[in-house]
């Protein structure tokens, strides 16, 4: 004798049903063993898990797909035959709970000169498991920092970039650092979130101006003349200048062969040229001023004073008187 159809709970159409789970059926007398299966279509074409057992329940022993629509049915069976299939029922697989996350990474440190801009090239990674919008902002900056997109979105783990652009001021010291965290925000989940810290610093720029009242002045052979060189530090940093002299004839000193200065600070240099005792007129004499930054030896002026010995002035003219003397 045949046993008749068992009669297979759980309810049909369950949902949420775990990856692995215990099936079980009312019991047939006079059954020997019972044959479950599982497919993913109603017909039972697409078989996935098959298990002949003697008892009443049995545990799936090979993990389901997620969020998977299954069919399952129980043949009785015994020394005379099998029975005729269980009516299908059918269970859906757990749904995963959806995870968002993000993660960004971006360059190392830059510096530039005040007045320029630096580029970062930020890279953001979609570490969730389905397509997301992030958010994107900047704070905590001084600096003008602007960035190239205001949102972006990406697949899950997919990998963007978006850019970052620092306008480092004009008037930034050597030095000078800003701060900008950079953050992403998943719009689906704002507790998916990442930020990255950027972190820009002003180069030190070397320059100086100088000026003089005379470059050329003139006097007499044995005379010392003083020229007054003003040196003005236009760079972002404290600087030493080094001044140096040469010259052709006669005899040159300086008041200062170093001169440190404070950015925008200014102060004066001297230089004395003494005309030689021996020069006459029109004797010159032509002193090479150097002037370079020991900051960066490739800022530097050179300036020449021109000293001459002046026309020597003429004696005053002398008038001679003769008698004038009238004949009759």
């Amino acid at each position: 004798m045949r046993p008749h159809p068992p009669d297979p709970p759980p309810a049909d159409q369950a949902t949420g049903v775990g990856l692995t789970p215990t099936l079980s059926w009312s019991a047939v007398a006079e059954t020997d063993e019972y044959t479950v299966e599982i497919a993913t279509d109603a017909g039972f074409g697409n078989l996935v898990y098959t298990a002949t057992v003697t008892t009443t329940s049995h545990p799936v022993g090979a993990s389901l797909s997620e969020a998977t629509t299954y069919f399952w049915r129980v043949t009785a069976a015994n020394g005379c035959g099998a029975s005729a299939a269980s009516v299908p029922f059918s269970f859906t697989t757990v749904v995963p709970p959806t995870y968002y996350g993000v993660q960004l990474s971006a360059d190392e440190a830059q510096t530039v000169v005040p007045s320029e801009t630096i580029t970062y090239t930020v890279s953001i990674t979609n570490t969730g498991d389905v397509t997301d919008t992030f958010d994107l902002a900047v704070g905590g900056n001084t600096w003008t920092t602007t960035l190239s997109v205001p949102t972006i979105e990406l697949a899950a783990a997919e990998m963007g970039n978006f850019e970052v652009v620092v306008a480092v001021p004009a008037g930034a010291w050597a030095g000078e650092e800003d701060v900008a965290t950079v953050t992403a925000v998943s719009q689906a989940d704002n507790a998916a979130s990442d930020a990255v810290v950027l972190t820009s610093t002003a180069e030190a720029v070397y320059g100086f101006d100088w000026s003089a009242e005379a470059i050329a002045r003139e006097g007499e052979a044995g005379e010392s003349i003083t020229y007054t060189i003003r040196l003005t530090n236009t760079g972002n940093t404290t600087n030493t200048y080094a001044i140096a002299l040469a010259g052709t004839h006669g005899q040159q000193r300086l008041s200062l062969a170093s001169l440190p200065l404070a950015p925008g600070h200014a102060a004066d240099v001297a230089v004395v040229v003494v005309i030689d005792s021996e020069a006459v007129y029109p004797a010159t004499d032509a002193v090479t001023v150097d002037i370079a930054s020991e900051g960066d030896g490739t800022v530097s002026a050179e300036l020449v004073l021109i000293t001459a010995v002046a026309e020597p002035s003429l004696p005053p003219q002398m008038a001679i008187y003769l008698p004038l003397v009238i004949r009759p």
